[in-house]
């Protein structure tokens, strides 16, 4: 009886490290690659490439993925979730630009509020994009975009 319980024990350790070192070597330099799966991806640095899953969505230059508060799920243009990300424009600049670059990845304003934490909100197809800006202390700004299936 208690050899099986060691044997049980051995296998909940082996299979708990074998997670977490998959998962580490899942990361570099603190950005999730996600598998890139981009032909051409030599020469990019790590946040062009983890940003270049996204591209059904602006993503401000020099940006930085903030992986903490990102989560995601799917690929592609079928992807839903939320991607944080900390971006070096301030928090007008930040509205701004969502707010004209989101039409040219076809999405279709459905509302927006500009204040102290702005949100904007589109539509395309099947999916609902929620885009929410807040300032940080040094003048730049963190947008949270949350991506989310469209009910039918």
């Amino acid at each position: 009886m208690k050899i099986k319980n060691i044997y049980n024990t051995s296998q909940a350790l082996i299979a708990s490290l074998f997670i977490t070192f998959t998962i580490a070597g899942c990361i570099s330099n603190g950005v999730p690659m996600m598998g890139t799966g981009i032909s051409g991806a030599e020469g990019l640095t790590d946040e062009q490439v983890s940003f270049a899953k996204f591209k059904d969505i602006p993503i401000p230059e020099g940006s930085k993925m903030s992986v903490q508060e990102t989560i995601i799920f799917g690929s592609s243009d079928e992807w839903f979730g939320r991607l944080t990300i900390l971006s070096n424009y301030n928090h007008a600049q930040a509205f701004d630009y969502f707010k004209y670059e989101m039409p040219n990845f076809k999405w279709k304003e459905i509302t927006t509020v500009r204040s102290e934490s702005s949100v904007l909100t589109y539509e395309n197809q099947n999916r609902i994009a929620t885009i929410q800006i807040t300032s940080n202390s040094i003048g730049k700004s963190k947008c949270a975009i949350i991506i989310s299936p469209k009910e039918e």
